[in-house]
Parts: C-alpha cells; structure tokens; sequence
C-alpha cells in the first residue's frame, strides 16, 4: 500500500507539471503560471508531524486513555490556485502518517471476548495498544497572502479542511498490543479504523522567493483538529477516539 501511496503522489505531480509548463509564467505577486484568469503554481512539501489523540472509552474499554504524543510525518504536492492577487485556493495530494497510542488498564483482560477465546502461546498481556494510520489526504483550504511584512517574502494565512482516506493501519507489536488482540477475536471486523476522517485545518507560514524569481521556499506550521471518530462503529462503539496533528511544513513552489 505505501508503494501505492507513492506512486499516486508521482503521477499527479508530474501530471500538474506538464499542464503547467504548457504556459507562461505570470506577472505580480502570484507569479507561477498563468492561463487566462488564474494563476496555478505547484510545489512540493515535506512535514514531520506531532499525532495528538483523544478519546473517550466506557463499557469494555473502561480504562483505555491517549498515550502520549507520536511522532510521524506528511509528504505529497500542494497546488494553488490564484483567483485573485493575494487569494488562493490550495489543495494537494498529501501521504500522511498518524500515530494512535492507547494506555489500557490490566482489567481489559477480564472482559468476555477474551474469556471465550483466551490468549494464544504466542500472545502474552500488554498494557500500551499503538497503531499507525496511513492516509492520503486532499486538503480542501483556503490561502490569504500578505506582502508588507518581510520584503520579498510573502506571509500566508491558510484555512479550511482535509478529507482523509485510510489507505492501511499498522498495528505496532502485535503479541502484547491488546487491542490488535482484541480486533482477532471480533466477528468480522478485524480492522479497528474506519476507512476516513475530515479535519479542520489552520495554518500560517511564509514563503521566501528564491534570487527575486518565482520560485519560493514554504516554511510554515500547520494545525488539525480531526472532526470525525476513527474508530469503527460495528465492535468498537464504546472507543471513541479522535486524531489531531500539528506539523512543520517545509518544501518549494515552482
């Protein structure tokens, strides 16, 4: 799946890039290029990222709480659109890994699933249930840009959404993660993660022109606060758990 993920990265970035170098560039602040009304300019972003999660658990995971923070990161091409001198519309295709961590209380053991269907040789008790989530994201945002700051080096507001699509979930050391052991013992709903997630998005950065040209280096920081549950309703209706992230986004617009 993550060769997948890349490989859908590849081609819309060069998909974009040949439809852009079929015009010139613009003038003004947008720069990049230019077909008729609109100005389009691409680049590429790269950011490691901080998962923060929420959760709300009763019933059979009474006792299951967010376990610190995770480290992980984002990568793919950011796309904006100029509708107006200092107005864009950004979207993208990003590959986004989210960290879920659990701390889960000794007497999840007890619960009957585990009674009916006891602990294999092979699996042993765990008091800590990590999960990555691999997503691709399609970011659904609005840009503000500002000039009179920094000379040469516009100032960014950026707001709106992502609309995520889980591509695979990695349940990290199986043999102790008890909420991967749960996941076996459910009928027919082996995967603990829904198949998406929206989030709010806001950020700011500034994108700093290379040698008085077009091209620009992003440095931004970006926050998102999911809005949906990820866990699946069919066997995990009592975890309720929620993803955030906030990110440092490095990369360059051409």
């Amino acid at each position: 799946m993550k060769k997948n993920a890349f490989l859908v990265l590849f081609i819309l970035l060069m998909i974009t890039r040949g439809y852009a170098q079929n015009y010139g560039y613009g003038s003004g602040y947008g720069g990049g290029y230019r077909n008729g009304l609109y100005k389009l300019k691409i680049g590429f972003k790269f950011s490691p990222t901080i998962t923060l999660n929420e959760v709300d658990a009763s019933k059979e995971f009474r006792g299951f709480d967010a376990s610190g923070i995770n480290l992980k990161m984002s990568l793919g091409p950011v796309i904006d659109f100029y509708f107006a001198e200092k107005y864009a519309f950004s979207t993208g295709l990003w590959y986004s890994v989210k960290g879920v961590s659990y701390a889960v209380g000794s007497n999840f053991y007890d619960n009957d699933l585990f009674g009916t269907y006891p602990l294999t040789a092979d699996e042993h008790t765990g008091n800590k249930a990590a999960y990555n989530l691999q997503y691709l994201q399609v970011p659904v945002t609005l840009k503000i840009f500002s000039d009179g700051v920094f000379s040469d080096t516009p100032v960014y507001l950026q707001f709106g959404g992502t609309f995520d699509l889980k591509i695979a979930e990695k349940p990290i050391d199986r043999t102790s993660n008890p909420l991967y052991q749960y996941s076996q013992r459910v009928m027919n709903q082996p995967d603990v993660f829904s198949l998406g997630d929206i989030n709010l998005l806001l950020g700011f950065g500034i994108e700093k022109r290379l040698n008085g040209g077009d091209d620009s280096f992003i440095f931004g920081i970006q926050y998102q606060r999911g809005l949906t549950e990820i866990n699946h309703t069919k066997g995990y209706s009592n975890l309720i758990t929620k993803n955030g992230l906030i990110s440092l986004d490095l990369g360059l617009k051409f």
